[in-house]
């Protein structure tokens, strides 16, 4: 349909004879005009030149014109061809392809002028190929313009759509008024000759002709039947029957809509019509008659129905035009859905029209499986369809105002959702749009291993089982599992996008209960730990608001039932996801400036963190000063704070140390703080440096000690930055990779002072320097892996006041300040080259290393005695576009100090696959010192296989840590993943079967999810 394939509007197509009318179209290309009359082509005005651009490269060359159908008629003495269906021009090199084109020939002095209105477009020349919505532009020739139309007719009325958006491009301002042009087209063994002069037919009417669907000849028996009033005629065709029905724009949305050509086949076919009205149908011939008119089908034996990308199929079927009524019995219905790329289909005993877009299917399936039996389906006693709501599909290219449309909407009674034969659920109603495959189960999964025993995960359709209409942007999935060593869990988790008169939203949250009867297993010395109750659960929401003027609200709300249960049931959640809490705010940011007023609350009271009740920010960013000479940036804050410590856990099983975390303590009171900086950049030759100075006027209202804290700060100094690049355009190495090389370095510098009038030891830290999984890690490592008390060098204060980490002017934890002096220095060297075809090669990096140090002038009072720490290097040497070589470290040099190196390799196949072998060593001066060796990769084995695997092993405690590998099924019903872990901090050994439904065929995006690209 031209206003756009929809899922089951095809039922609507079948009824073609119900709704749709046309014109009796020819076979032959070969097309010759004539005018009506010798007074009008006398009485014509001269031929127009369009003012369109002329894209003709050699008016010498022939052009061609072809198509599938054409309707012709004469404008201001120009021959008019309006071609729909794979409309082609082609002239010396240029193609010009399209879905619609109107054609505006032109006699001239020199030859012919073609104007051309083209929809759709596709443009092939010596450039390359580029598409465009609309087009219009000219080719002139100096020979006939050749027309290689499949059918050709002479249009039967001027007022077309497609001629009035064509006139408005190429004619802009003319007020000719098209008229009508007769059509001679050779008869052909599929159509009777056409009248030279065929009659105007009135708009609502309908055409029909009759074709046989092989070589074989048509029998037709016709007969008239003077019982009844009025007398009707029964036209009785077999031996394989071809109807060709077209015509009849409908209302859809307010506009004409004209649905295109119907193709109705069947082995036999008998016709009732009014006696007089149709007595000409046979093979080849062509029936006008109008929309109201009677016009019944019966249809027999292998029916197929086509319209543009949708298909039925049936046993016998019958039609009432008039009556716009329609049965098919034993019918499948396939229809693309534009949306998911992929067929929707619905079989049922009988199909039944209630009206001119309402169904009715008895005894029925539907489903998204190309399988002629299908993997999965949802089977119902009665599946209605009706219109659904309506929505802005897209914009129109030539009016630029929004095109409205809606899937049809499908509502099924008594359903079973059956995998293969067994019926795996019965829902009562189920109601949603059509391109939806109604399936409930989103994913289920089976698994066992030593934490919870055999496990049964299952995700649900909410919308679906409640019979509720899906509304879009929203996703509401219900959750049940069951874990045999545990207990049992169920839940709601939600997730929602979309736009209200304020601006655009988004959220999401889950409620979730889990019943537990077992022990937590959490890990090496944590593999036997009681919980505090045993009802667990979660209650988490998030939602993000876009308010007038720019505004955004942000909340969450975050509850947890006790300290353990995200990290045993949710791990990758707890390791991974930032903390659970609940916030209230509202930012508003007006060019340099941003605001936020916002407060936070602590539900569960286990965790390290402040409440603030509330707080109010105030940022300005690079300001201006002195015409540019000078920018100033500021930051400045206000809010009443609870700090609270972390609590110990209730089981004496858990380890813990206050001690890990001693710069968190129970305090509450204002806080209040106001930084500001000015900064004088400025370029001496290559060289940019940036004078700049900062202060800060700061209060706390309960220190450590319980009393109120005051604290002043000055911060001074100057960065500097260097650039140099050198080309050596001669440097090539095949085996390399190197095909010419360009040096590219940095040097960076900063010098700062910084002098407090209060030291950080004073200060709590109110703003959290850590999420709670780490928090939780160093409540445990203060006596797991030092001697109760975490040495000063491996205080991550410590080491972020070392990095300057707190003195930006809009530093999340301004705290972090002390006195201290550091000359920071880094390199970053890059070395390029060029890649890919010779004739369009691009620019790639081949080495990246970046290194760098601090020089600390009072090492003794901050660096522990070395003048110079805090070394770095990071290196990565691309070998070739799929593989690289990685290279990490950062130290320090002082006695016990701590180091991080790693080494690894990476190899990458776009979607293919990917592959990782590294080693990793951490040390911990005499405390610690691991090395891991660590392997993964994912690959796609064959269109339908992928497996992924990873593996840890510690060659310093000479055992595994943890190894798992995955087996995945792709198909096209199911993915089915089959997967086996070994976790040895846990002494846990696991299996599972995951199976997810999948709609619709492969995507790229869902093949490097699966493969771990995204």
């Amino acid at each position: 349909m031209r206003h756009g394939s929809t899922v089951l509007m095809l039922f609507l197509a079948t009824t073609v004879v119900v709704v749709l009318s046309g014109a009796a179209r020819g076979q032959d290309g070969n097309v010759s005009f004539e005018s009506v009359s010798a007074e009008s082509v006398s009485g014509e005005s001269a031929p127009r030149v369009s003012p369109a651009e002329n894209l003709t490269e050699d008016s010498g060359a022939p052009l061609r014109i072809s198509g599938l159908y054409q309707e012709t008629l004469r404008w201001s003495a120009t021959d008019v061809h309006l071609i729909a269906g794979q409309a082609e021009v082609s002239q010396a090199g240029q193609t010009f392809a399209g879905a619609r084109m109107a054609v505006f020939v032109t006699e001239t002095n020199e030859g012919f002028d073609t104007a051309i209105y083209a929809e759709d477009l596709t443009i092939t020349d010596r450039n390359g190929q580029r598409s465009t919505g609309a087009l219009s532009f000219r080719l002139e020739s100096t020979g006939v313009p050749v027309f290689d139309v499949r059918e050709s007719t002479a249009a039967e009325t001027a007022d077309q759509p497609l001629l009035r958006r064509a006139l408005a491009r190429l004619f802009p301002g003319s007020l000719d008024e098209p008229r009508l042009a007769s059509m001679q087209s050779p008869s052909d063994v599929f159509s009777a000759p056409v009248p030279a002069v065929q009659p105007a037919v009135e708009s609502g009417s309908r055409r029909v002709q009759i074709r046989p669907r092989s070589n074989d000849p048509l029998r037709v028996e016709s007969s008239t039947n003077p019982d009844t009033v009025p007398a009707e005629r029964v036209t009785v065709i077999t031996g394989g029957v071809n109807v060709l029905v077209d015509g009849l724009d409908s209302q859809v949305e307010g506009l004409n809509m004209a649905p295109g050509l119907i193709d109705l086949s069947a082995d036999r076919v008998v016709i009732w019509t009014q006696a007089g009205e149709s007595d000409a149908l046979e093979a080849g011939t062509t029936v006008v008659q109008p929309a109201d008119a009677r016009f019944q089908v019966y249809l027999e034996g292998n029916i197929v129905i086509r319209q543009n990308q949708n298909v039925i199929r049936a046993t016998h079927g019958f039609f009432d035009a008039a009556g716009n009524r329609a049965l098919l019995l034993n019918a499948e219905l396939r229809a693309f859905v534009p949306t998911t790329g992929s067929d929707f289909r619905v079989r049922g005993e009988r199909m039944r029209q209630l009206g001119r877009d309402r169904f009715h299917i008895q005894n029925a399936w539907a489903t998204t499986s190309p399988y002629g039996k299908p993997g999965y389906r949802l089977q119902a006693s009665d599946i209605f369809v009706e219109p659904g709501p309506s929505a802005v599909v897209g914009v129109d290219p030539l009016t630029s105002r929004p095109q409205v449309g809606g899937s049809p909407w499908v509502t099924s009674l008594n359903n079973r959702f059956v995998v293969g034969d067994i019926p795996l659920l019965y829902l009562p109603k189920v109601s949603g749009p059509a391109e939806d495959p109604g399936i409930p189960l989103r994913g289920i999964t089976v698994a066992n291993d030593r934490v919870f025993g055999a496990q049964l995960d299952t995700v649900w359709d909410l919308n679906r089982l409640l019979g509720l209409p899906k509304q879009p942007g929203l996703r509401l999935d219900l959750l049940g599992d069951i874990k045999t060593d545990r207990g049992v869990g169920a839940g709601v988790e939600g997730r929602y996008a979309g736009e209200d008169p304020n601006g655009p939203y988004q959220g999401g949250g889950r409620i979730y209960y889990q019943y537990d009867g077992g022990l937590d297993n959490l890990g090496l010395d944590r593999r036997k730990l009681e919980p505090d109750d045993s009802n667990r659960g979660e209650v988490t929401w998030r939602h993000r608001q876009t308010l007038p003027g720019g505004a955004l609200l942000f909340g969450e709300i975050g509850y947890l039932s006790d300290r353990n249960y995200l990290e045993q049931f949710h791990e990758s959640r707890f390791d991974t996801e930032k903390d659970v809490e609940t916030v209230l705010g509202v930012r508003q940011d007006y060019d340099a400036w941003s605001g936020r007023l916002w407060g936070r609350a602590d539900l569960s009271g286990f965790e390290a963190n402040t409440q603030w009740l509330p707080r109010g920010d105030l940022y300005s960013f690079s300001q201006p000063l002195f015409d540019g000479l000078a920018y100033w940036s500021s930051h400045s804050s206000l809010g009443y704070a609870d700090l609270q410590s972390l609590q110990a856990p209730t089981s004496v099983a858990d380890p813990f140390n206050p001690a890990g975390l001693s710069w968190m303590t129970d305090a509450a009171g204002m806080v209040a703080m106001t930084r500001h900086e000015l900064a004088a950049p400025f370029s001496a030759g290559p060289v940019a440096l940036e004078p700049f100075v900062g202060g800060e006027a700061a209060y706390w209202g309960s220190g450590f000690a319980g009393e109120s804290v005051d604290r002043t700060l000055v911060n001074a100094g100057l960065r500097a930055r260097m650039s140099a690049s050198r080309v050596f355009p001669f440097v090539r190495n095949a085996l390399l990779g190197v095909n010419g090389l360009a040096h590219k370095h940095d040097t960076m510098l900063e010098y700062a002072w910084t002098s407090v009038s209060t030291g950080l030891s004073e200060i709590p830290q109110y703003n959290e320097i850590d999420e709670n999984a780490q928090e939780r890690f160093r409540a445990r490592y203060s006596q797991q892996i030092f001697p109760g008390v975490i040495p000063e060098q491996f205080n991550p204060r410590n080491y972020a006041l070392r990095q300057g980490a707190g003195l930006w002017s809009s530093a999340p934890f301004h705290e972090i300040a002390d006195n201290l002096q550091a000359l920071r220095i880094g390199f970053r060297d890059r070395l390029q080259t060029k890649s890919g075809p010779e004739n369009a090669p691009r620019i790639r990096d081949w080495m990246v290393w970046e290194y760098g140090a601090t020089f600390f002038p009072r090492s003794d009072r901050d660096n522990f005695g070395s003048d110079f720490g805090l070394f770095y290097s990071h290196y990565r040497w691309n070998v070739s576009d799929r593989t690289s070589l990685l290279t990490d470290a950062s130290w320090d040099i002082f006695d016990n100090a701590g180091a991080v190196r790693s080494i690894g390799i990476l190899s990458q196949r776009s979607l293919r696959g990917s592959v990782y072998l590294g080693l990793r060593e951490v040390e911990a001066g005499e405390y610690l010192k691991s090395q891991t060796a660590i392997g993964s990769y994912s690959y796609q084995m064959s269109p339908k296989w992928i497996s992924t695997a990873s593996m840890a092993y510690d060659i310093a405690e000479s055992e595994a840590r943890g190894t798992t590998l995955t087996f995945s099924r792709v198909g096209l019903d199911w993915i089915l993943h089959f997967g086996f872990g070994l976790d040895f901090s846990k002494d846990n050994v696991g299996v599972g079967v995951s199976l997810e439904p999948r709609f619709g065929p492969p995507s790229p995006n869902s093949m490097a999810s699966l493969l771990g690209l995204q």
